[in-house]
């Protein structure tokens, strides 16, 4: 019999404008999707109608702008530009996946 396949994590991803350009929003996302592949989906949504198909909101932000919007309806988590080198350890911390 085969086993069920467990789903992945929701991760809804929103990132900031882009203003600060020595901070790679990119590559901090590419970091995180690639270190949580077995755990994790990552999609980009802007769109707060459907947040709550998410398990939760990933803002990347480059400053104290914050210009990527929280989430009302599920739990959110910021990488910036004070965390973003430990962003693996920031992620695993904050969800435990």
């Amino acid at each position: 019999m085969a086993k069920a396949k467990k789903s992945k994590h929701k991760i809804a991803v929103r990132m900031c404008a882009g203003c600060f350009c020595k901070f790679d929003r990119r590559k901090v996302l590419q970091t995180l999707a690639e270190a949580f592949a077995e755990s994790c989906v990552f999609e980009y949504s802007y769109d707060k109608e459907e947040e709550k198909k998410y398990d939760l909101v990933l803002r990347i932000s480059g400053c104290d702008s914050e210009c990527a919007k929280p989430s009302e309806l599920v739990d959110d988590l910021i990488i910036d530009h004070n965390n973003w080198e430990n962003a693996v350890a920031v992620f695993a911390e904050k969800t435990g996946w």
